[in-house]
């Protein structure tokens, strides 16, 4: 792991950059604690799309705020820290803050999919889009990007289950996916085909 993970100097950051963390805050200031109140723990990666580059990933997640559309559909903004490492021989790691939105939807308990789920789960599948995102690093092994600035794109399924402790828990498996939405010149993604997340309540 290499040096550049650790704080960032706030006198060596760009303008805007202070401007996006400073949004972050006050979002985060703004967000009802009560409101979700989810941590999810994720690790995993795979192989780097169109390259032999390996990538892993360790992260947390902190969901702050949730709105049931209704008993189907959950959208979720949430703020994760996503750490990356590849085994190519330069640009080997960096990280990512991200904020994010998240749709959840949720089958009909009478389908054939929560027909097939253990008893005590619910069963669901999740996006999340254009959660913008800073990245420590512009390269990363042989990908690269033209700004610190990238979007956050997640797709996976999961289960929601309770805990012994009667807390809400959650499971998932998840593609994860950094890139600049073709907003600037060099846009290779950086891509976790295996992400493996779990979740609690607090």
């Amino acid at each position: 792991m290499g040096s550049r993970v650790g704080f960032v100097d706030p006198y060596l950051m760009s303008t805007n950059t202070k401007v996006w963390i400073a949004t972050i805050g006050l979002l985060l200031a703004m967000a009802s604690p009560s409101a979700a109140n989810e941590l999810v723990l994720s690790m995993g990666g795979g192989q780097q799309l169109d390259s032999d580059q390996e990538n892993k990933t360790i992260g947390l997640d902190y969901a702050f705020y949730e709105f049931k559309r209704s008993a189907r559909q959950t959208l979720t903004v949430g703020v994760s820290y996503t750490y990356l490492e590849t085994n190519f021989g330069s640009n080997e790691d960096l990280y990512a803050i991200s904020v994010y939105p998240q749709l959840a939807l949720f089958p009909d308990t009478t389908s054939w999919v929560s027909r097939h789920v253990p008893d005590g789960t619910t069963p669901y599948f999740f996006v999340r889009a254009l959660g913008p995102t800073y990245i420590s690093e512009k390269r990363f092994g042989e990908r690269e990007q033209s700004e610190h600035f990238t979007f956050q794109a997640q797709v996976g399924v999961g289960v929601r289950f309770d805990t012994r402790s009667g807390r809400e828990g959650s499971l998932s498996i998840s593609w994860k996916h950094f890139s600049n939405a073709n907003l600037f010149p060099d846009n290779d993604g950086f891509d976790l085909p295996i992400v493996v997340s779990f979740g609690l309540r607090l």
